[in-house]
């Protein structure tokens, strides 16, 4: 906290640190506007590598910061000066022995690259294939974690002092990021993760690298040096006829990993994307991460046809649904995202581009201070990068419309036969859960049978509750619909057209049942 202080104090950040509760503040409440981004970004580059990545994450959040903000923000880099080897080799000697060299025939002791939490070499295993090593930098972790609870501790402090910033949720958001970035100092789960999501690439014909993994753990990992150039490098004025179809490659891979496969790369910028031979697309660095859950990419869908139908209600219901449901003006926000609906009639999935799009839908949710659930802010990071990049290689190449036929076929899986049938064996799992109370159902519907009559147990302080229609109207018809919905799911399994037809006896019955 001391060396906290003395860096704000060093950047003049007196209105931030009063907000953070490090200085005492006269006022009773304190506003956002009166941090200045300059002098924050700044502070946030002395504090550093968790301030770096945090502001780098925060440059996507446009739904959060004005323009002046994210172009701020947008200019930290996480580069760093490499250490020397000579502190590097410590973490491959507790990591492979000693004797570690002899696992290659050669080693590049200078680093291609050194980022805030790791460095890479160059190196060749003895049969001959090229590698890179990525080894974390020592004492980044206890670092990391160290600052990750401060921050969380003063974001804390701040929700407290600020109403208007604790509308944004600032701790939710660090636990966020500080789980992301644990899984990011985790080189064996960045190994992982390559191999999962590149499992996937490689059925679109995308290539990831292998993973060596006798030679890979938490603080290094060893994979294949993937041939090709990155797209960095590529001379993007000449052979535009490849570099189109290469962006296209591209393009189609990343919007397939968000919304069919649910789990994708997380930052498919130039320098982490490869042109393979001619044309092929090739993924590296998978660090940084996203998922969505299959009701969030229903969602997205929901959200997409929502806008594309003007059903402005639906929109504004899902947005709100998004920022926990805050008190605002939900008339006023309807009407005027009705309004922004209209400037994109006809236009939402081809002939425009996503920046303008969220650009504007930013604008409308800082207006009303609504705030991104983080696994939404780390999907629109990406799709912003990858229409980026097409754009860059490809400039009349239109990725909106490229959604189209993969939303089709997100659709088409949903309501497909297999779904259907999964869907009818979760719910006779759930089921499966109530068996405990069946008997004492069957032995229910027995007595009602023989008898012709209801027992009933009425209690005293509910006699008010008896004059309600609802409570007059009571049918036995419901342990029937439960016992065909249960035979329905037990026949999922054998027949599908069987199961189908005691569903439609059950949906009958409730018919009967409502009328």
């Amino acid at each position: 906290m001391a060396e906290l202080g003395g860096i704000f104090a060093r950047h003049g950040a007196k209105s931030l640190g009063n907000i953070l509760g490090i200085t005492p503040h006269p006022d009773a409440d304190i506003t956002p506007e009166q941090l200045r981004p300059k002098s924050t970004v700044a502070l946030l580059r002395d504090i550093g590598p968790v301030g770096v990545k945090l502001g780098q994450l925060l440059a996507t959040r446009g739904d959060l910061f004005s323009d002046e903000w994210i172009d701020a923000l947008a200019s930290l880099q996480d580069r760093v000066e490499p250490l020397p080897f000579t502190s590097i080799e410590p973490v491959l000697v507790a990591s492979w022995g000693e004797n570690w060299e002899e696992e290659f025939t050669a080693f590049e002791r200078e680093p291609m690259a050194s980022a805030s939490i790791a460095q890479t070499y160059a190196a060749t295993l003895p049969d001959g294939s090229d590698v890179i090593v990525k080894v974390r930098r020592p004492g980044t972790a206890a670092r990391l974690e160290a600052d990750m609870r401060l921050l969380v501790r003063l974001a804390g402090a701040t929700e407290r002092r600020s109403s208007d910033i604790a509308r944004y949720r600032p701790v939710e958001f660090l636990q966020t990021f500080g789980k992301n970035l644990t899984r990011e100092m985790d080189l064996a789960a960045e190994a992982r993760a390559c191999e999962r999501i590149g499992g996937y690439l490689e059925t679109l014909g995308a290539k990831t690298p292998v993973i060596h993994w006798h030679l890979t753990g938490l603080r290094v990992n060893v994979q294949e040096r993937l041939p090709g150039i990155p797209a960095s490098q590529i001379d993007r004025a000449t052979d535009s006829e490849h570099n189109a179809v290469f962006a296209r490659r591209y393009a189609d891979a990343v919007l397939r990993m968000m919304i069919l496969n649910g789990e994708f790369h997380g930052d498919p910028h130039p320098g982490n994307v490869f042109r393979i031979a001619a044309d092929k697309v090739g993924f590296i660095d998978f660090g940084a991460i996203g998922f969505l859950s299959g009701a969030r990419r229903q969602e997205i869908i929901r959200l997409i046809f929502g806008i594309a139908d003007e059903q402005t209600e639906d929109v504004a219901d899902l947005l709100l649904h998004w920022a926990d449901n805050p008190a605002v003006d939900r008339g006023q926000f309807a009407i005027d995202l009705g309004q922004l609906i209209e400037e994109f009639r006809g236009t939402v999935l081809s002939g425009i581009e996503f920046s303008v799009i969220f650009d504007r839908v930013f604008g409308l949710l800082r207006e009303y201070r609504l705030v991104l659930p983080p696994d939404l802010a780390i999907l629109l990071r990406t799709l912003l990068t990858a229409e980026g990049f097409v754009r860059a290689f490809a400039p009349d190449y239109n990725i909106a419309e490229e959604t189209k036929p993969i939303v089709i076929q997100l659709l088409s899986e949903r309501f497909s036969l297999g779904a259907t049938r999964d869907q009818l064996t979760k719910l006779r799992r759930r089921l499966f859960g109530l068996s405990a109370s069946l008997p004492d159902l069957i032995d229910t519907v027995t007595a009602i049978a023989k008898t012709g009559a209801i027992p009933v147990k009425v209690d005293p302080s509910s006699f008010e509750q008896l004059d309600r229609p609802q409570q007059q109207n009571q049918s036995v018809k419901g342990p029937v619909v439960a016992a065909l919905i249960v035979s329905a799911a037990l026949l999922a399994d054998q027949s599908i057209v069987l199961a189908a037809i005691t569903l439609s006896f059950a949906l009958v019955a409730l018919v009967r049942k409502w009328n």
